[in-house]
């Protein structure tokens, strides 16, 4: 049961840091997104490098994505985890629906633990959860 509770709190902290300004990854995740013509960025947490090859020549992305990721693994040690406690751990990015602005980003993280228990989060902008 604690576990399930620390996973929990690391997706969720680990949501509402992404989509804040302290993350550094906007507005550059969204504006890469829209330049590349894609919906949505997928990032592995888990991954050497965190940041999709075809971003990796945008600068401010390609070390936004090493912050935080390494605040991942931060947050992940502040609840007594490592990250052999997990098989995936995915943030996907995404536009709000009803915003436009580069800033307005939605976060989905993806956890899922070696006995294969899923845990996922999504938070908005204004640090909201979402579905």
């Amino acid at each position: 049961m604690a576990l399930i509770k620390r996973l929990s709190s690391v997706c969720h902290s680990t949501a509402h840091h992404a989509v804040s300004g302290l993350s550094y990854v906007h507005p550059h995740v969204l504006l890469a997104c829209k330049e590349a013509g894609l919906d949505k960025l997928e990032i592995d947490l888990l991954s050497a490098d965190p940041c999709p090859s075809i971003f990796r020549e945008n600068e401010p992305l390609y070390k936004s994505l090493f912050v935080l990721q390494s605040k991942f693994f931060n947050i992940l040690g502040s609840e007594g985890l490592s990250v052999s406690a997990l098989s995936k751990a995915q943030l996907e990015f995404r536009q709000d629906t009803y915003r436009s602005s580069n800033y307005c980003a939605v976060c989905r993280v993806t956890l899922v633990s070696k006995a294969g228990r899923i845990y996922e989060k999504a938070v908005n902008y204004f640090g909201n959860v979402v579905a």
